[in-house]
C-alpha cells in the first residue's frame, strides 16, 4: 500500500516538472526546438505535455508491474 502511495505521488508530481522542464529549455525564443508546440498557448503546452508524461509513466510502471508478476516461459525452463 506504502509503495503504491510512493508511486502515485511520484508519477503526481514528476508529470508536470518533466513539462515545466521540457517547455522551459526547449521553446528558448531564439531557436525553438518543440516547433509548433511552442507556437501554441504555453498553457495548454503544458497540459498537454503533462498528461503525455502521466500517461508514459503509468504504462511504464504497469509494464513493469506485468513483467514481475509473469516471469517468462524461458526463466521458468531455466529453474
Amino acid at each position: 500500500m506504502l509503495r503504491a502511495l510512493v508511486y502515485a505521488l511520484a508519477i503526481l508530481h514528476l508529470g508536470p516538472g518533466f513539462s515545466f522542464a521540457v517547455l522551459a529549455f526547449g521553446c528558448e525564443p531564439s531557436a525553438p526546438l518543440l516547433g509548433k508546440l511552442c507556437e501554441q498557448n504555453s498553457l495548454a503546452s503544458f497540459v498537454w505535455m503533462t498528461l503525455s508524461a502521466w500517461a508514459v509513466m503509468i504504462a511504464a510502471l504497469l509494464i513493469k508491474h506485468l513483467l514481475q508478476r509473469h516471469p517468462s516461459a524461458e526463466s521458468e525452463h531455466a529453474r
